[in-house]
């Protein structure tokens, strides 16, 4: 309750809890904190991150509102990928925000100093000649302007980017803040909806106290996570995601988490 998980999602959890648990648990406050917390594991979709098979390509597209750090994100997987993981991947980078100069800025000052190929995109038949020149690489990092879950236009038009023909499917991941109301997470995702959303990316969890507005939004939706970002260093202030992970934040909150990680 705390942590701010929906009151209707908490009646359902407890009255579950009492209705499944075997008593004898029910006289020991250590088994059931146990149980209970094997029971929101369960309840918390996750997408396991794979390593792709030599061979096959990876496009990933983030999409998401104004602000909810989709660029600083992109970069930390770039790093992720290119650098930090046991088989260095070829990373290639799109930006279709040419809006913002200064994201663009950010995101080739990151591409620069990892040495990664980057295009700047304007309309569709960019985009798929753009895939093309990048097509080499073992994955594509597809960075979109930030727009309001209630521009349609703008949900449209990123919407005829997923139209054009590729030479993989686009995995297309919906970024979301964690400092977000639970209504206004519930809204951005229905609305972002018109486009086919595979996996969702929370961000700043270390810019708040409460994160059962996530575990509320999963548990409505049954959509996977896949990263949580848990600051602005790149590349280190990423993780992937686990339900192990988002259930110790839930109930410890993620700075007891974060300190009991640095020791």
């Amino acid at each position: 309750k705390n942590s701010g998980v929906n009151k209707e999602h908490l009646d359902e959890i407890m009255a579950l809890t009492l209705r499944l648990m075997p008593i004898k648990m029910k006289k020991n406050p250590i088994t059931i904190k146990r149980y209970f917390y094997t029971l929101l594991r369960k309840m918390i979709p996750i997408r396991v991150e794979r390593e792709l098979k030599f061979g096959t390509k990876k496009i990933m597209m983030f999409v998401g509102p104004t602000g909810v750090g989709k660029t600083t994100t992109i970069a930390k997987l770039a790093a992720r990928y290119a650098i930090q993981k046991e088989r260095k991947y070829k990373v290639g980078i799109i930006t279709l925000d040419t809006y913002r100069i200064g994201a663009v800025e950010q995101l080739m000052s990151y591409a620069r100093m990892m040495k990664l190929p980057i295009e700047m995109v304007v309309d569709p038949n960019d985009f798929e000649e753009a895939l093309n020149r990048l097509r080499n690489n073992d994955l594509i990092l597809v960075d979109t302007v930030g727009s309001s879950q209630h521009d349609k236009e703008k949900l449209e038009k990123l919407d005829n980017f997923l139209s054009v023909e590729t030479f993989t499917s686009i995995d297309v991941s919906l970024v979301l803040a964690a400092p977000t109301k639970y209504d206004d997470l519930k809204d951005s995702y229905e609305n972002f909806s018109l486009l086919p959303i595979d996996t969702l990316i929370f961000t700043k969890l270390d810019e708040t106290t409460k994160l059962g507005n996530i575990f509320s939004l999963i548990y409505d939706i049954k959509k996977p996570i896949s990263y949580f970002s848990i600051g602005q260093e790149v590349p280190d202030d990423i993780v992937v995601a686990s339900n192990d992970y988002l259930v110790d934040c839930l109930l410890y909150g993620f700075q007891k988490i974060k300190k009991q990680e640095a020791k």
